[in-house]
């Protein structure tokens, strides 16, 4: 794929980035070799991650931005903060931060309707297409999420993307839900000690533009509130900063790369531009906008409006909101 060529200023104008990044349309969703395979491509530990495309990069802050490029026992020692934001993440949070009990992610519409039949006053959500699914009590927007109708209900949701990227996350040590609207409360929960990898959900397995920015501004999150650098006063004092001179010891290419897409967004939004119209540039809100639910792009380009942090419980493979908050040090 190629991208735009840099601006006048010297980074790429983040509209022409998103741009392409929306554009990129292989002929088929990214297929890697299974991983025997790709594990005789590997020499010994200190060959590339290129060398291997399920191998985590051992950097402290990493990103995948398709679940396929993620190999289960490289997440043992990591907490994962999945994401998708549109728009299933953003809908479990809103969810929870409305009373919902629980959420049960499931796989397929099968597997839906079973745990529904199974559990007491839960209501059955999902979306195939972006459409609510046939039978369902309810889809896939966020909007839909209110106190009066899941209040003190679980919720059993089947998306095409998000819930079936969390089966990639098993073997993780943690497994947070991410969206744009509670990224400043994860930040507050990791400390410097945490080995972070934000997993991507993308589109029907194409990479999507707005689950890369949320990467980016979650790696800033990260670095300015767990990186200690010397603030030069003395040798006693530390100031915590995204500084750049940083980012090599404790960022992976990939996270580099999200971290670089979400400042040249961020700078456009400075100079007045909404995050929204970046979202409906994307593979997921050009989608969205075609069957009308634009409601929902400007709902999941909200920053920090929502304080929980939802957690994946892998031995249920329920998501709630721990009672109190979980600092791992």
């Amino acid at each position: 794929m190629s991208l735009e060529k840099p601006s006048e200023s010297g980074y790429i104008n983040p509209f022409d980035l998103t741009r392409s990044l929306s554009r990129f349309e292989p002929a088929s969703p990214v297929n890697f070799p299974p991983p025997e395979t790709a594990n005789s491509m590997v020499t010994g530990p200190e060959t590339s991650s290129l060398a291997d495309p399920f191998r985590i990069s051992p950097k402290r802050i990493d990103v995948a931005f398709l679940p396929a490029l993620v190999r289960p026992e490289s997440l043992l020692d990591r907490t994962v903060i999945l994401t998708d934001v549109l728009r299933a993440t953003t809908t479990i949070i809103h969810a929870l931060f409305n009373g919902c009990q629980q959420v049960l992610p499931q796989p397929t519409i099968e597997a839906a309707r079973a745990c529904h039949a199974r559990v007491a006053n839960s209501v059955m959500g999902g979306e195939r297409g972006g459409k609510i699914i046939a039978g369902f009590h309810q889809g896939n927007s966020p909007l839909e999420y209110t106190r009066d109708r899941i209040g003190g209900k679980s919720l059993v949701l089947a998306t095409t993307n998000g819930t079936v990227a969390l089966e990639h996350c098993r073997t993780a040590k943690r497994i947070l839900i991410g969206a744009m609207i509670n990224l400043g409360a994860i930040a507050g929960q990791l400390t410097e000690h945490d080995r972070v990898t934000v997993v991507c959900s993308g589109t029907d397995g194409h990479i999507t533009s707005e689950d890369v920015i949320f990467a980016g501004a979650m790696v800033e999150r990260i670095l300015a509130s767990t990186i200690p650098v010397s603030s030069g006063k003395n040798n006693s004092t530390t100031e915590f900063t995204s500084a750049p001179q940083v980012h090599h010891e404790h960022l992976s290419d990939l996270a580099a790369i999200a971290l670089n897409h979400w400042q040249s967004t961020s700078r456009a939004i400075a100079q007045g531009a909404k995050l929204s119209q970046f979202f409906r540039l994307a593979r997921g809100g050009i989608n969205l906008v075609k069957i009308g639910l634009d409601a929902d792009i400007e709902f999941a380009a909200q920053i920090d409006t929502v304080p929980i942090v939802p957690e994946l419980d892998v031995a249920d493979w329920s998501i709630r909101v721990p009672t109190s908050p979980t600092i791992v040090g």
